[in-house]
């Protein structure tokens, strides 16, 4: 294992020879850029006004939008935080780099999670050693170094949030704006990594960003909305249904948290131009997973593979103003990111990832062909299942039981109507996608996975937030 790690390092250190391999860059300027990459904690695409909710939750990705690309349907690794951030960190698939896999049975509440494979190179990693300035800002406790999202960073300034405490995103934002200002070389391109755990549970937004989403709600319900482990349990499951009054408040202060957020991203925004940083960095702007507000009868995420847990917003401004205004209707996936930035700076890929460079071959716009599926996996809650996208269809599979749900999104975007409860199978050609996905899930599952070394801090705290009994 270590051999191979010295081998992923060593490609690494001869760009001179991967460039003569792959070719020159045809996207890149002359002098490299810096890369910023925001991710919002439990986000769906669905809150977001900049993909038509609304309420102006996200003022600031509407006008990003203007500069940049905006994917119509971007969707996630993993509808929870850990296997998602390390499949953007690293373009695997979460049974891949198998951060966040289950070493017990689904059965039991407490089980023990993997750290990331040492076999898989992450984005820090690779800027590393490219010469950039490596710095991470992480909030969740999923983001625990022992679960291996940390490699490659000079700084990674883990700050881990529960219920009760949590960096909010006015301190997120000036903890990365002094690092920006206090870096040792300031002509250094860098990599800076930045995690907004703010809508997460539990939704405490600041009062006057809490006004214009709950105003005249008369329920019993107060700020913040702070379930407790066993409470959060019944609202996953449907065991327990607030009114629609009170689910309507519940919304309004997510709203309010994620219009908070927003705010703050703004400000990160305005200082990058004070600084004369925006206009020569490529801005990636996504979240790790979607929230549920009972779509499908239940709450909170990490238990369903439905499209308001796995689409996200992802935009991105590239340097220049390429491509700005771009809309891509195309279903992208997350894992895609990794590569695309590799793409663009013109550096080879170090590693088998398992998604695709969504650049366009030339500079008219951006073009997409026939791509096989893209899929989704690995729940904290209940059995395994996977998630399939392919054309208008959306395929969830249960990998204990063996069900299959299936969707026509295009026709049926809430995701409604099970399709296979008015056929006897599947489209022939759907079945032959899920054949070639299970033999990939099977030699991936040829590596055993490692056990993190998480402290009982760390632990406590993932307690509070609901995900441990």
């Amino acid at each position: 294992m270590k051999k191979k790690r010295l081998l992923l390092s060593l490609s690494l250190l001869f760009p001179l020879a991967a460039a003569l391999i792959l070719g020159p860059a045809c996207h890149r300027k002359a002098s490299s850029p810096s890369v910023l990459l925001i991710i919002m904690d439990t986000l769906p695409a669905s809150h977001s006004s900049a993909y038509g909710y609304p309420l102006q939750t996200t003022g600031t990705l509407e006008a990003l939008a203007k500069e940049g690309v905006r994917f119509e349907h971007a969707i996630s690794a993993s509808p929870w935080t850990l296997p998602s951030l390390a499949s953007i960190l690293t373009g695997a698939l979460p049974s891949r780099h198998q951060a966040g896999m289950h070493l017990d049975p689904w059965t039991l509440d407490d089980r023990r999670l993997a750290t990331m494979s040492e076999n898989i190179v992450t984005l820090a990693e690779v800027f590393l050693q490219k010469g950039y300035a490596t710095a991470g800002f992480f909030q969740n406790p999923f983001a625990h170094p022992g679960y291996g999202l940390d490699r490659g960073f000079d700084l990674y300034d883990y700050a881990p949030g529960d219920n009760t405490t949590i960096r909010r995103a006015d301190m997120v934002t000036a903890t990365a704006m002094r690092w920006l200002l206090t870096r040792d070389r300031k002509n250094q391109p860098f990599f800076l990594a930045v995690h907004y755990f703010d809508p997460h549970l539990a939704y405490d937004p600041p009062p006057q960003f809490m006004v214009a989403f709950v105003y005249g709600y008369q329920g019993k319900l107060i700020p913040p909305f702070n379930p407790g482990p066993e409470e959060i349990k019944k609202l996953r499951s449907g065991e327990v249904k607030p009114s629609e009054q009170d689910r309507a408040f519940i919304q309004g202060l997510f709203d309010a948290e994620v219009s908070f957020t927003d705010a703050q991203i703004a400000a990160f925004f305005d200082f990058l131009r004070q600084e004369g940083l925006y206009d020569n960095t490529l801005i990636i702007v996504t979240a790790d997973h979607g929230e549920e507000f009972w779509e499908h009868g239940g709450f909170e995420h990490g238990h369903t593979l439905y499209r308001e847990l796995l689409e996200v917003p992802l935009l991105i401004k590239f340097p220049r103003g390429q491509w700005a205004g771009t809309v891509v209707p195309e279903r992208v996936s997350l894992l895609d990111l990794f590569p695309t930035v590799m793409n663009y700076l013109g550096w080879p890929v170090p590693f088998a990832v398992d998604g695709r460079s969504f650049l366009p071959a030339g500079e008219i716009g951006f073009t997409f062909p026939p791509r096989t599926s893209i899929i989704s996996e690995n729940l904290h809650y209940g059995p395994e299942q996977q998630s399939l996208y392919s054309g208008p269809y959306h395929l969830i599979i249960n990998r204990v039981t063996g069900r299959i749900e299936l969707y026509d999104v295009d026709k049926d975007p809430a995701e409604t109507a099970n399709l296979l409860g008015r056929q006897e199978k599947l489209p022939a050609v759907l079945k032959t996608e899920l054949e070639a996905v299970a033999k990939k899930m099977k030699e991936l599952e040829s590596e055993p996975p490692r056990e993190a070394p998480i402290d009982e801090e760390t632990k406590a705290k993932l307690r509070a937030l609901g995900y441990l009994p």
